[in-house]
């Protein structure tokens, strides 16, 4: 297995959050839903399918509308994601019993569902 990239999306844009194969984080940072910050997210992700010879696995969670910007450019770009559902997202952090709710703990969290 390659890399993995999460995101926690909220409105107009995603926290982010890169691990390789190891599962050490590479890299964490936000995404602005623009045409200018998905273009830079493509670069990563080709730079990423080189690196390992496969695009990396993209989780996020359905978000309804702050979602649906993401989601549109990774359908037409061709990448495969996973969606995960809200309520299945917040009963999985529950039990993993974390103190400090942040966008960038809930992206990492993703990462490893």
């Amino acid at each position: 297995m390659g890399h993995v990239i999460a995101f926690d999306v909220s409105m107009g844009k995603s926290t982010m959050v890169v691990y390789d194969c190891n599962q050490h984080c590479q890299y964490e940072g936000e995404l602005e839903h623009t045409v200018s910050g998905f273009e830079s997210l493509k670069k990563r992700l080709e730079s990423l399918r080189e690196l390992d010879g496969e695009v990396p696995q993209i989780v996020f969670e359905a978000t309804g509308v702050y979602s649906q910007g993401l989601e549109s450019f990774l359908q037409a770009q061709n990448y495969l994601y996973s969606r995960i559902n809200p309520l299945q997202a917040k009963l999985q952090m529950a039990t993993s019993m974390r103190r400090n709710k942040t966008d960038i703990s809930d992206a990492h969290e993703f990462s490893s569902a």
